[in-house]
């Protein structure tokens, strides 16, 4: 009777051995997963044009002008993304009546159509326009330029029936980490160390 006692005790000792072995796998566990996001670069380019009946989206079509005309052309940039510095070039091509490119040279160019540039916020520097201030998420820049100006005396026969093309390239690079300015913060994105976004416009 006794063998009997003893075989039952350690067959229950064997059970809770295994019961509590069985329990630990139901012990929690918890986990604490730290999420670090980087800042995006997403810029976008605004055209604008003023009428009289308020500032308006650039239109899409062609625009008919005569020489010694001024047509407004409103450019900013706006910031979809992190803070971020900003810079434009504007290239211009001039096609002839049959829509081929016209062999002038920048000086010439120059005669006969004027950019009105904005140079109170913005800086010109080896063909591009800083902007002076990092631009705030969903912010825009000021105004880039705001008209395009047809000299009267220096557009001669040859311009007749001509296209203007402005092409606006825009760049940005976000402001964490990359110098206190646009002309520091683009520069050195320019050496791969930094994101940057470029956004062609024609």
């Amino acid at each position: 009777m006794k063998k009997r006692i003893f075989a039952v005790a350690v067959l229950i000792i064997c059970l809770s051995i295994l019961a509590s072995t069985t329990l630990a796998y139901f012990t929690d566990t918890a986990v604490a997963r730290n999420v670090i996001t980087s800042g995006g670069v997403d810029i976008a380019i605004e055209e604008w044009q003023e009428t009289p009946e308020g500032l308006i989206p650039y239109p899409s079509q062609d625009i008919r002008v005569m020489p010694a005309t001024q047509v407004s052309k409103i450019v900013t940039i706006r910031n979809l993304d992190a803070q971020s510095f900003i810079r434009v070039k504007l290239e211009l091509t001039l096609l002839d009546g049959d829509d081929q490119p016209m062999d002038i040279d920048a000086e010439e160019m120059e005669k006969i159509i004027h950019l009105i540039m904005n140079n109170q916020d913005w800086t010109e520097k080896d063909g591009w326009w800083y902007y002076s201030a990092a631009v705030n998420t969903n912010e825009a820049t000021l105004p880039l330029m705001t008209a395009v100006e047809f000299d009267g005396p220096n557009m001669t026969n040859e311009y007749q029936n001509c296209t203007v093309l402005i092409d606006v390239t825009a760049q940005a690079v976000q402001t964490a980490n990359n110098g206190t300015s646009a002309i520091d913060g683009l520069n050195r994105s320019n050496d791969g160390n930094s994101m940057i976004d470029n956004l062609p416009n024609s």
